[in-house]
């Protein structure tokens, strides 16, 4: 008997993460998971062509006014409007819709490494994260098959399009032969997992979603400075740095620890930084 495909919705898949995610599809289906097509609504028009052989269906909507949801066995909820309200609104109605679906509906939430408190920066931000961790808790405990991602910092060729990162800003400013500049006064860790490998980690968290809402930490654990990072680019496209000299002793590290999904999931990372970096500059 051959095993029924099925669909996988994604609620704010206009972003980086859904974006990637429907690239990922495109180039080489989902067919481990079986999945053969995906739903992605989002406030913004996202369309763009679907590839034979697997289905994208897109909806402009907002999700705090939707009142019903397409049938659907996976969901993956990655709306972030960096508003409070907005995003409390919108968990609310989605709570709402979700109930409405079978209870064996698989639902990963894309919480935020930012709710360790490494990064006082993003306070606000991880206050949010936490309550709607909160809430699909309570969902598991209801019976309702669900699993939390908390995500760190990643890199692929969409992030090119996004302004507000510093390996953003140093791949542009290569690709235009501009000096980069490192703004950072003080040590900043990150780690960087390619968008491939996010995907893979993602889809795997999801089918395994259950009651017991497990926690996984999603990101690379390579740690590597802004600044190293600055440098390493500046190689690739033979391209002059500045680095502003250090004012104070602050170290900033944002780096998951990711044993948990390996030993209990068995995922592994396939790119590692500078197959990444390649990856997007090529």
């Amino acid at each position: 008997m051959v095993n029924k495909l099925r669909t996988l919705t994604i609620i704010g898949g206009s972003g980086f993460l859904g974006k990637s995610l429907i690239d990922y599809a495109k180039e080489n289906g989902l067919f481990k998971w079986r999945i053969n097509k995906i739903i992605s609504i989002s406030r913004s028009k996202a369309h763009e062509k679907s590839k034979k052989g697997f289905q994208v269906k897109y909806i402009t909507s907002d999700i705090r006014k939707l009142n019903k949801l397409l049938k659907t066995d996976f969901i993956i909820y990655a709306i972030n409007t960096n508003k409070k309200d907005n995003d409390l609104k919108a968990i609310k109605n989605f709570v709402l819709l979700l109930k409405q679906l079978p209870k064996k509906t698989k639902v990963l939430f894309t919480s935020s490494g930012a709710i360790y408190g490494k990064i006082k920066s993003k306070k606000n931000y991880a206050e949010t994260k936490i309550i709607i961790e909160k809430i699909f808790k309570k969902l598991g405990k209801e019976g309702h098959k669900v699993s939390i991602a908390r995500l760190f910092t990643f890199i692929g060729k969409r992030i090119l399009n996004d302004k507000q990162y510093a390996v953003s800003e140093f791949i542009r400013s290569g690709l235009n032969k501009k000096k980069i500049l490192v703004k950072s006064k003080f040590k900043v860790y990150r780690s960087y997992m390619h968008s491939d490998d996010m995907v893979r980690w993602l889809l795997t968290i999801l089918v395994n979603s259950s009651e017991k809402c497990p926690i996984y930490n999603v990101g690379s654990n390579e740690s590597i400075t802004i600044q190293n990072l600055a440098k390493i680019i500046g190689i690739f496209f033979n391209t002059p740095v500045k680095i502003k000299k250090f004012n104070n002793k602050k170290v900033e590290r944002y780096v998951p620890s990711i044993k948990k999904a390996q030993k209990e999931l068995n995922l592994k990372i396939n790119y590692n930084l500078r197959t990444s970096l390649h990856s997007i500059i090529k």
